[in-house]
């Protein structure tokens, strides 16, 4: 057996909760986290086979009875946190303005559009970025060590965790083992790590997979930074509350953009699922889809999170953008007249692409 040793903090409030949903350290979602970027490490391998991963997963992660041929054994993954102490964050703010043509009023709290749920309403504790650090140890057999630290690195650059954790609440910071940090994030350090795998390859699965690489082979990575004093210089956001409040306005744009504006609506939804029905569902209830009501779920594919980061002397904040593609799920394709999913895809990246002044640019072989 191998011990893997990690020391873990948080960039922005995580909505990581118990069974009261208050906010709480706890060893399953980290063991789920790590079991995500795992199979993200291990799809190719697998010749992206649902079943045959499953079934290696099974194998080490455990599997309870009736959990198909392998039978229910013990994991051979083994987590442990030095603390389960609880959050001390009592709620987080609705965040700054950011103009939103779409609500009452032209305008909507950053944090409120990210974190709606946890946010606003019944508001829920969390586990604040200034709390002090945990630390993670993994036990796992000698020949997985490699991959187990692989989906880490993962972890490091793309994970987080909780309610709202795509929209980047819960960004995890990871250290030791070897781990590189958002200064790291380029070309060749991921693809030691993983092999970006075409957009149109990607659609062709219905699960989170594999990161995306564009027609050209450029990894659908994006790093967010701030427009500094000299000309094309980038410097790190102040705080993590000003990199959320650029997230959702570039969000916004996103959605809110010709392309992806809703046509129609109203109580009776929509017959078929328009382009912006498939960045995430439900989409408000002016815009269901007939047959997908308020029950169906759409994750979003395009991942958010928050960083600490250094640079020209400046400690603070930065953001990376990603994108795991995969396909609208057959059960809700099935018998409806499904928008070319290359192109809404296609379109996203066009839109980030086109943030490049505001400071979101493409990961390269070599960063500042």
């Amino acid at each position: 057996m191998r011990s893997l040793t990690y020391r873990l903090s948080f960039n922005t409030p995580a909505f990581l909760g118990n069974a009261e949903q208050n906010a709480q350290w706890r060893t399953p979602p980290f063991k789920a986290m790590l079991r995500q970027w795992w199979r993200v490490v291990k799809a190719k391998e697998f010749n992206y086979n649902h079943g045959e991963m499953r079934r290696a997963e099974m194998r080490l992660f455990g599997a309870a009875s009736g959990s198909g041929n392998e039978g229910s054994h013990r994991s051979l993954v083994r987590l442990r946190l030095s603390s389960w102490q609880e959050g001390k964050l009592p709620s987080v703010s609705s965040g700054d303005m950011v103009q939103h043509v779409e609500v009452p009023g032209g305008k909507v709290g950053a944090n409120l559009y990210l974190g709606y749920g946890p946010i606003g309403g019944l508001a829920r504790s969390a586990i604040s970025p200034e709390e002090s650090a945990n630390t993670l140890t993994i036990h796992c057999p000698d020949q997985e060590a490699d991959d187990i630290r692989k989906a880490m690195q993962l972890a490091a650059w793309f994970g987080t965790l909780g309610s709202r954790a795509r929209n980047g609440w819960g960004s995890l910071h990871i250290e030791g083992e070897g781990i590189k940090g958002f200064a790291e994030l380029k070309i060749p350090e991921l693809t030691s790590v993983i092999e970006p795998r075409p957009l149109t390859e990607c659609l062709d699965v219905e699960w989170l997979h594999a990161l995306g690489c564009d027609s050209t082979g450029l990894p659908l990575v994006w790093r967010l930074l701030k427009k500094g004093d000299a000309k094309r210089q980038l410097v790190p956001f102040n705080s993590w509350e000003e990199v959320m409040r650029e997230l959702a306005r570039i969000k916004i744009q996103v959605r809110t953009s010709d392309f992806f504006k809703f046509k129609g609506g109203g109580p009776g939804g929509h017959p078929n699922p328009q382009p912006r029905h498939l960045l995430a569902y439900p989409a408000g209830s002016q815009h269901n889809v007939a047959g997908w009501g308020n029950n169906g779920r759409l994750a979003n594919q395009v991942l958010f999170k928050v960083h600490r980061h250094k640079a020209s002397g400046h400690e603070g904040f930065a953001a990376t953008i990603a994108h795991f593609p995969s396909r609208l799920p057959r059960h809700m394709a099935v018998g409806r007249q499904v928008p070319d999913q290359v192109a809404v895809w296609e379109e996203v990246h066009r839109l980030l692409d086109a943030e490049k002044a505001n400071g979101l640019g493409r990961i390269k072989g070599a960063q500042a």
